[in-house]
C-alpha cells in the first residue's frame, strides 16, 4: 500500500496527548481566511525563516508549542500547502484509532429520530464501532436504505431490489 506523505505527517500527530484536532481546526481557519499568510507561505522565493518566523508570530499564542514546532517542520519542508490534506487524513486516522466509522445513510424520505437512532444503533453493533452517521434524502431509490462507509456500499433500496427482479425476470 502507497502511504502519501499527509497520511505520513496526519499519523505523527496521534501520538500528540491533547486536543489536537481542535487546534489543527483553528490553524486550518486561520490559513483559509487569510490569501496574504497562504501566499506568503506558498511562495518559493519568501526564504524559510521568514515563513517560519511569520509562523511563530502568528501562531505561538493562539496553539500548543508542538504544533507551531510542526507547522515549523511542514515549512522546512515545503509541505505546508498540504496542511488541509494533513486535517483530513488526520481525521481519518483519529476515527480509525477510535474505531468510528462514517457512514452515508441515504433514505427516501426523512425518518424519524426515533427510528435513526435504532438504525446508528443496529448498524454499530454489526460493524462493532461506533457510528457518525451523514443523513441524505434521495427520493429517487422509492423506499428503504443506502449505506456507505469505507469502500463498502449496502444498497437495500426499493429500487435496487426492482432492478433485480427485473434482471431475474429476462
Amino acid at each position: 500500500m502507497i502511504t502519501n506523505i499527509s497520511e505520513i505527517y496526519a499519523q505523527s500527530l496521534l501520538n500528540f496527548d491533547f486536543d489536537v484536532l481542535t487546534q489543527l481546526k483553528q490553524i486550518q481557519e486561520v490559513l483559509t481566511q487569510s490569501d496574504d499568510l497562504q501566499n506568503v507561505l506558498n511562495n518559493p522565493s519568501v526564504n524559510i525563516k521568514t515563513k517560519i518566523d511569520i509562523l511563530q508570530s502568528v501562531f505561538s499564542s493562539k496553539i500548543d508549542d508542538r504544533l507551531v514546532n510542526f507547522l515549523k517542520i511542514l515549512c522546512e519542508n515545503n509541505r505546508i500547502n498540504e496542511f488541509s490534506q494533513i486535517v483530513s487524513n488526520f481525521e481519518i486516522e483519529l476515527d480509525k484509532k477510535n474505531n468510528i466509522k462514517s457512514v452515508e445513510i441515504i433514505s427516501a424520505i426523512e425518518v424519524s429520530e426515533n427510528y435513526k437512532q435504532k438504525i446508528i444503533e443496529k448498524l454499530g453493533q454489526k460493524l462493532q464501532s461506533t457510528i457518525h452517521p451523514q443523513w441524505s434524502i434521495n427520493p429517487e431509490i422509492i423506499g428503504g436504505l443506502i449505506y456507505k462507509y469505507d469502500d463498502t456500499v449496502i444498497d437495500s433500496s426499493l429500487k435496487k431490489k426492482i432492478e433485480n427482479l427485473s434482471k431475474t425476470i429476462k
